[in-house]
């Protein structure tokens, strides 16, 4: 046989280190978010219009737990975003954790939350969705365009 040559002591040994556990690897999770769409606003209407879209975390290696936040957008302030059209045209809106939009989605600064999820054990990669509610507030009157915002989702794991 080769590589059986030696004493049995010796090979023992190589047997043991073969049984010892690998290095330890931490959680490590990605994000993935659809983009939120809101369609048409029409000028001063009367009821807001809502919106949805999804925050897949794609976790793998060692259980755990992960956090994630949502920052301010171009507004700069998480508890009144804003949608701009370019040369000062804002519409209001907002992002939630709950379908009833009543928990602003944020940094975890009171009053807004984070969402929070988590890796139950080893074996394939975990995927959580988690849903992100919009809304652009009624009563506005916008000058008419295309209006976008950008905002940082983080994933704290």
């Amino acid at each position: 046989m080769i590589g059986c040559q030696g004493s049995g002591r010796l090979r023992r040994l190589a047997v043991l280190a073969l049984l010892l556990p690998g290095p330890a690897l931490a959680l490590n999770c990605s994000v993935t978010v659809t983009p939120l769409a809101f369609g048409v606003y029409m000028p001063g209407q009367t009821g807001p219009l809502d919106a949805v879209a999804d925050i897949s975390v794609r976790c793998v290696a060692q259980p755990g737990s992960y956090a994630v936040t949502i920052g301010a957008g171009t507004s700069g302030d998480q508890f009144a975003r804003t949608l701009t059209a370019g040369g000062g045209n804002l519409l209001n809106y907002n992002l939630f954790r709950d379908p009833a939009r009543t928990q602003i989605w944020g940094d975890g600064t009171p009053p807004t939350f984070v969402v929070s999820g988590s890796r139950e054990r080893v074996g394939r990669p975990t995927v959580n969705v988690h849903p992100l509610y919009g809304r652009v507030y009624a009563s506005q009157l916008p000058d008419p365009g295309s209006y976008t915002d950008s905002v940082v989702v983080t994933v704290l794991f």
